[in-house]
């Protein structure tokens, strides 16, 4: 009776064991059909889709932030890109304002604003021509970085192009607004003050650099936006590339 006691759950322990060893099997296959599935999924987006997606994006957030920019207000009303008096001649502002020249500084100020608002309106050819010419040599790297790797990237490969084609567009904004006659008039102003030592200053450059940081800062926030929010994907290949 007592062997036939423990023949029983010796039999009983066997078939658990046995469903439970099936069940892990299973499971196993269960792994590795879905990480075939992954392999099969990082083999199709290949460097070339991903360098199109990158550079989709950056197309994309371009246009957008470009017309965003050249908006009125597109500037002067965004605390994040609004330019503000030059930090290198603050000194100008802060004796200006005490001789009761706050009104001159603020539309000096405005000025500098809507030159960039229209310097942005015909920024997008310019940037969308560097896009063009980029090489992603590096394309999963930026994929694969930070919410504004691929902006990063821009501005470091093509910096200084951009800025050599955006100079010529703000001195040509600049004579149109007249914030250069603005300028003159402040600083005219200013070196009357007794015991001042005369100040000069290079507005083209001023505005140039600023306008192209307020572009690629709105650039870097479309493209954080493409890379976490599917309905900002606009394109098959952003989709595609950037579908998590």
């Amino acid at each position: 009776m007592i062997f036939r006691y423990l023949l029983f759950c010796l039999l009983f322990l066997h078939f658990i064991c046995s469903k439970k060893a099936f069940a892990q099997i299973d499971m196993l296959k269960d792994m590795s059909i879905s990480a075939q599935k992954k392999i099969n999924t990082d083999k199709a987006n290949t460097n070339y889709d991903i360098s199109k997606a990158l550079s989709e994006a950056l197309k994309v957030s371009a246009i957008k932030s470009c017309k965003n920019a050249s908006e009125v207000g597109g500037f002067g009303n965004n605390s994040n890109i609004r330019i503000s008096f030059p930090n290198e001649i603050i000194k100008v502002k802060k004796a200006c304002i005490k001789i009761g020249l706050s009104s001159l500084i603020s539309n000096f100020e405005t000025k500098m604003n809507e030159t960039a608002e229209l310097v942005s309106a015909n920024a997008i050819s310019i940037i969308l021509e560097t896009i063009q010419s980029l090489k992603f040599s590096d394309a999963i790297k930026i994929l694969n970085g930070d919410s504004n790797s691929a902006t990063i990237f821009l501005r470091d490969n093509s910096y200084d192009d951009l800025y050599a084609a955006f100079l010529p567009e703000v001195k040509k904004q600049i004579d149109k607004t007249g914030v250069q006659r603005n300028l003159s008039s402040i600083l005219k102003k200013y070196n009357k003050i007794p015991m001042v030592k005369n100040v000069n200053f290079n507005l083209n450059n001023y505005i140039t650099e600023k306008t192209i940081d307020g572009i690629f800062y709105l650039i870097s926030e479309n493209e954080k936006e493409i890379r976490e929010n599917p309905k900002a994907r606009t394109t098959e290949i952003l989709k595609k590339i950037f579908n998590k």
